[in-house]
């Protein structure tokens, strides 16, 4: 009897498997996010909301367009449970000295499926610290859930370089944007707070100058509510960890 090997074919329905049906939360997904700014060396992280448009930019090492084809592109991949995440900054001397005192916040490689839990399209923007090149793909998570019977990666995702470098957290010129649109679900004052309370834990109570990492949240639209509130009631503004309060 002839042997002949075959293969598992992985079809578009594992993007809510890994997506939506995984990720459950909204704050959750907020959260996997900015704890792939912080393993991405960042030192600022701003979360902005602006009606139908979350924007998460942050000033870390950013990604080249080996990152993204490679790895960013790779589900379930992580380069950071391989070892390999940070074999491009090894000649940063500022990275080098964020890593001796970071440990990764996560290392599973499907974080980056909380901005289809979010809404329904991502547009991402990146530079590599060590680069002038700047990147943008943009992903219609619905694209995904066409035809069941569709391969996971016969999707094509577009891809864009361009040699003028964009502006990140902290005006640095290095740094990932992700800019989601078709929002799931409605922000209000209520559940900004809620996000912002949730988000403290990320911040250490004790840091000091030197690994020092930084929330801010941007909501224009309730910047007049924060009259009269202390700054823990406050929804715009940086995040402070008030464990020790």
């Amino acid at each position: 009897m002839a042997k002949e090997f075959i293969s598992f074919d992985i079809k578009t329905g594992m993007k809510n498997i890994i997506g939506r049906d995984l990720i459950t939360d909204d704050f959750i997904a907020i959260y996997e996010l900015v704890k792939n700014s912080y393993d991405a060396y960042a030192d600022y992280v701003t979360i902005t909301f602006k009606g139908d448009e979350i924007i998460i930019a942050d000033n870390g090492k950013g990604m080249s367009e080996y990152d993204i084809k490679e790895k960013w592109l790779a589900v379930a991949y992580s380069a950071k449970k391989d070892g390999s995440e940070d074999d491009d900054i090894k000649r940063s001397p500022h990275l080098n000295n964020l890593k001796s005192r970071r440990y990764y916040a996560g290392a599973k490689g499907v974080g980056r499926f909380s901005c289809d839990r979010l809404g329904n399209n991502l547009e991402l923007t990146t530079t590599h610290i060590s680069s002038e090149e700047t990147y943008k793909i943009e992903i219609d998570w619905r694209m995904f859930e066409l035809d069941a019977k569709q391969s996971f990666s016969s999707v094509q995702i577009p891809f864009e370089k361009s040699n003028s470098t964009a502006i990140y957290s902290n005006n640095k010129r290095h740094g990932t944007i992700l800019r989601i649109t078709n929002l799931n679900s409605h922000w209000n004052d209520i559940r900004l707070l809620s996000l912002k309370h949730s988000l403290e834990k990320i911040i250490n109570p004790f840091s000091d100058s030197q690994n020092e990492f930084t929330i801010e949240i941007i909501a224009d639209e309730f910047i007049s509510s924060n009259s009269g509130k202390t700054p823990f009631q406050q929804i715009n503004g940086k995040i402070t960890n008030s464990i020790l309060n």
